[in-house]
């Protein structure tokens, strides 16, 4: 029996730098998606990504990752709530100044006086918060509908009025009450010139099959473009940003590293590349540099991230077992879905108890040293030894001082 696996190397699914699945690309699969003909990204990091507990950016901050977001090439940036201090206001301000190819944008809530500090921002739009979902509106804020429409009314109208673009931001809408939500919407779309509708699973409550039957559900309602704005509570943002753009929404917001608070919101690296290789997006990001940016927000957010963070994490591409390191060595793409230099990312070598021939063998190559079988054996006995000593794998000078010790003896 003679399997012909040709058609395996021509594909979508297929390139110089990645290998995923091409059930991705089944027929069956395809017919269930009904992404727009362009996707928009909307980055958070700038004002939810701060709400992370802990993270404090400073105006010096906001510019340097607003110019490295614009870098990259995200459509939107939001800045930030121009009310929340002068130092916000004179840094959205600053941003909006930049000259950069993204549309700024400020957050606010619905009232006259957050609108007219993101006008003195000169932002180009401004996303407008509401409570819509029934934990939110009733049990917590104990507000009547009627109050949540007429101030989105008068919010939008007025905003519109002097010319920005304008969001209506329906917060908990995953919660809410379909009629009243929808009423809501269509209210506004009726009764204003809003430019679309955000909403947002703001505790991470829906699931990627709830967002697509959510999303389908409001097209039937309405016009205007759909944003969907996840939260990862379940660790399911990711997932349920693209089941809600395959589902017909336009735009998806999300925030570098997934920073934001509680869980952190949608991971700005994570969709996007899953949006290119697992489904075939046209995205006009620079993906080589995502490993930087995701650097700089560490840095400046002062959050680490969990070293096998996907994307973007230190030891994400990094290997120690023997078994793997041999097959990687003959065929990197036999042991990954994607390169790292895709993303700016880098692979690596650990040593440890789970070494093996290979591991000290390519180690030793990439040191430019030479040795005999019998010697490679025993470095890998006093690797192995090391390792279970320190619970931990070993230091690049534990290695070399190993190294050294076997080769002179």
């Amino acid at each position: 029996m003679s399997t012909d696996y040709s058609y395996l190397e021509k594909g979508p699914w297929r390139g110089d730098k990645w290998w995923v699945s091409h059930y991705d690309y089944a027929d069956d699969v395809l017919e269930q998606l009904e992404f727009p003909d362009e996707i928009s990204f909307h980055d958070v990091t700038l004002r939810d990504g701060e709400q992370t507990p802990g993270i404090v950016f400073r105006r010096e901050d906001k510019i340097r990752i607003a110019e490295a977001l614009d870098d990259v090439g995200v459509h939107r940036i939001e800045a930030g709530m121009p009310v929340v201090s002068e130092e916000e206001f004179q840094a959205v301000r600053d941003i909006a100044h930049l000259g950069l190819n993204a549309g700024v944008f400020a957050f606010a809530r619905l009232r006259k006086e957050d609108i007219d500090a993101a006008l003195k921002a000169d932002v180009y739009g401004v996303i407008t918060e509401g409570p819509t979902g029934y934990p939110k509106l009733i049990k917590q804020f104990q507000w009547e509908e009627s109050q949540v429409v007429d101030d989105a009314l008068e919010a939008v109208e007025y905003a519109k009025g002097h010319g920005l673009y304008t969001l209506f931001f329906a917060v908990d809408s995953t919660r809410a009450d379909f009629g009243f939500l929808s009423g809501l919407l269509k209210k506004l779309e009726k009764e204003t010139e809003v430019d679309g509708f955000v909403l947002a699973d703001t505790f991470g409550s829906l699931s990627p099959e709830g967002a697509k039957y959510f999303i389908k559900s409001l097209r039937r309602e309405v016009t205007k473009p759909l944003e969907i704005h996840g939260h990862n509570d379940f660790g399911m943002a990711t997932a349920v940003s693209i089941a809600a753009l395959s589902a017909g929404a336009k735009v998806v917001h999300v925030s570098v590293n997934g920073i934001g608070e509680r869980a952190g919101n949608a991971s700005f690296e994570e969709v996007a590349l899953a949006l290119k290789l697992l489904y075939g997006m046209d995205l006009p990001f620079k993906f080589e540099k995502f490993y930087q940016l995701s650097k700089l927000v560490q840095e400046l957010s002062r959050v680490p991230l969990a070293p096998n963070k996907p994307v973007v994490g230190e030891r994400v591409f990094t290997r120690e077992a023997g078994i793997s390191i041999a097959g990687w060595v003959k065929y990197n793409l036999g042991s990954e879905a994607y390169l790292p230099e895709l993303v700016g990312n880098k692979h690596g070598v650990v040593l440890g108890k789970k070494s093996g021939r290979h591991t000290i063998e390519w180690k030793l190559e990439q040191m430019n040293i030479k040795a005999t079988e019998d010697q490679v054996a025993r470095i890998l006995d006093l690797v192995k030894k090391r390792s279970e000593e320190k619970k931990g794998s070993l230091t690049e000078e534990e290695f070399r001082h190993i190294v050294g010790t076997v080769l002179e003896a």
